[in-house]
């Protein structure tokens, strides 16, 4: 027999993730991290003596690491979306006939080779964690068996932020030097750049080909999972307007939409209307006086 018992449960509460803010992550467990993306190198293409010279400069990175670091490397269908619709609007812009088939011969060309061949984009990342006790919210007797964890949104973010900056940007600046002594760029991800890996990380299928709004637009941080009977019951007249379902507000808007607007104003007033315009205060008989007069001048 089904139980009655409004379902709350979200996934989000099989995340570990609690917030994204200011360029850092925050998990629920009390830690935060900063996740700095690693620019590729063909090693196979470099000669021997480079190769060594990499391998050595790679060797002392590793070395001089006093703190842990996660290594993330992602593969995904390559987005292309951006660059075909730049060669459309450069097809448009050119003016030669020979010149515009020709861009378009190959927009259609790349196109074509990224739904047939399924070219991938490969990223690499490299995670700087910061735990919770480093921080100074978790107590050290957290990580014993049976011990959960404090509830972090009972602790001034705003602090949690701070403390996570202070320990993890000497980090990031000492790996992203040592990347720079063997010829990788790296750079740290934004706050919308972190959303967006992990909306693709969860939602693969969903995510091809779309972008993320800009977080700084959003209305609310968090989804709440609880059902209408949890909230209002069996009596859904309780229910404010703006949580009406989608299909009836949408039917309701188009029955308002149709009705025929109210155009009394615009035509001649009566004998009747005349006197009232006469007795009322000037500053209600004036606008009607002048929109009168600028239709019968039209």
């Amino acid at each position: 027999m089904p139980s009655s018992q409004a379902i709350t449960s979200t996934t989000q509460e099989f995340l570990d993730i609690f917030d994204v803010t200011d360029d850092l992550l925050l998990l629920k467990s009390g830690a935060a991290a900063i996740i700095v993306q690693v620019t590729a190198m063909n090693f196979g293409l470099l000669a021997e003596e480079e190769q060594d010279a990499i391998i050595y400069g790679y060797a002392g990175l590793l070395n001089s690491l006093n703190y842990p670091i996660q290594i993330v490397i992602r593969s995904q269908t390559k987005d292309v979306t951006s660059y075909l619709n730049l060669l459309k609007e450069k097809e448009e812009e050119t003016i030669s006939p020979t010149r515009k088939q020709q861009i378009r011969q190959y927009r259609e060309f790349v196109a074509d080779l990224v739904q047939e061949r399924n070219v991938l984009d490969k990223k690499f990342y490299v995670v700087i964690p910061a735990s919770g006790i480093e921080l100074g919210i978790v107590q050290a007797q957290s990580v014993l068996p049976g011990v959960k964890n404090p509830d972090i949104s009972s602790f001034d973010r705003s602090i949690i932020i701070e403390r996570a900056k202070n320990l993890l940007e000497p980090k990031r600046d000492h790996i992203m030097a040592q990347f720079a002594r063997i010829g990788m760029f790296s750079r740290q991800l934004a706050t919308q750049e972190i959303i967006q890996l992990f909306y693709t990380a969860y939602n693969p299928e969903a995510s091809d080909g779309q972008k993320m709004t800009d977080s700084r637009q959003y209305t609310s941080t968090v989804v709440e999972g609880n059902l209408e009977e949890k909230i209002f019951g069996q009596n859904r007249s309780q229910q404010p307007a703006n949580m009406i379902p989608m299909s009836e507000q949408a039917v309701q808007e188009m029955e308002a939409a149709t009705q025929p607007a109210t155009t009394d104003y615009l035509e001649s007033p009566t004998t009747e209307q005349a006197s009232e315009y006469a007795a009322a205060s000037p500053e209600q008989a004036t606008p009607a006086y002048d929109q009168t007069a600028t239709e019968t001048t039209t």
